[in-house]
């Protein structure tokens, strides 16, 4: 049976040990989770001991799980436990300028749990900043702005006019050996302010990354949020927990 695999168990009892804690998941316990959750899917995949159908069911439960709520998953390993696991949300980050500043502008963002901020030292923008989780690397949040002379970003072109500028900048940059598009560029006006999406692949000297891209122009400033992450760490959980942030971007 699947329930009576170690590593099954260990992962469960990672899940529901803060619990003690008062019902609060600390920033270590959520980190250590999400490396287990990826430790256990390499153990499960490795674990000969198991059939087809148990793999594939444990597998299935993994892949499914976003970060947001990576902490719910194997449920039908144990009855008892849905009702002890504590979902971990994001806060949105909302970013305004002082009303003294020059440039007024303003957007907000709900990065993936565990993600923190950082400010570049040298800034090559009006306004950047970065988030990435403390312990994995090569999976990051980048968002700036910068005063444009246009007002909507259909003057800059259509959809696939600036994927094309988009992939053709960084093909140019120096190590990238070559860059596709991983889906059709699209146009989102869902949320009153047209944006396009732009998703590619760069594969370079520094190994194959998967770039995810939400652009805006709103009031002459041109936003743009760029989500990096490994290629073969872009599974469907990663997937799902990027596109929510993306789609929690917006100007204001």
């Amino acid at each position: 049976m699947i329930a009576s695999c170690d590593h099954v168990h260990g992962f469960q009892s990672s899940i529901i040990n803060p619990i003690a804690n008062g019902g609060r998941w600390r920033v270590d316990e959520i980190n250590g989770v999400i490396s287990q959750r990826d430790m256990v899917r390499n153990e499960i995949v490795n674990d000969e001991s198991l059939t087809d159908n148990q793999r594939r069911m444990v597998i299935k439960q993994l892949s499914a799980t976003t970060a947001t709520a990576s902490f719910l998953v194997l449920l039908l390993l144990s009855p008892n436990s849905a009702s002890s696991i504590v979902e971990v949300t994001s806060e949105p980050y909302i970013r305004t300028p002082s009303l003294k500043n020059k440039f007024q502008f303003g957007y907000t963002v709900t990065p993936p749990p565990t993600f923190v901020s950082s400010n570049k030292p040298l800034k090559t923008h009006l306004d950047e900043i970065n988030f990435s989780p403390p312990d994995v690397r090569g999976y990051t949040l980048g968002i700036t702005v910068d005063p444009v002379r246009i007002s909507s970003i259909r003057e800059f072109g259509s959809p696939e006019e600036v994927a094309a500028r988009v992939v053709t900048a960084e093909v140019n940059r120096d190590g990238v050996f070559e860059v596709t598009l991983a889906k059709d560029p699209r146009e989102d006006a869902s949320g009153g302010v047209g944006c396009y999406d732009i998703e590619y692949i760069s594969d370079g000297k520094r190994g194959k990354k998967r770039y995810v891209t939400r652009i805006y122009i709103k009031d002459g400033f041109l936003y743009v949020l760029t989500v990096q992450s490994k290629e073969d760490e872009f599974d469907k959980a990663r997937e799902v927990e990027v596109m929510e942030c993306v789609k929690s971007f917006r100007p204001i």
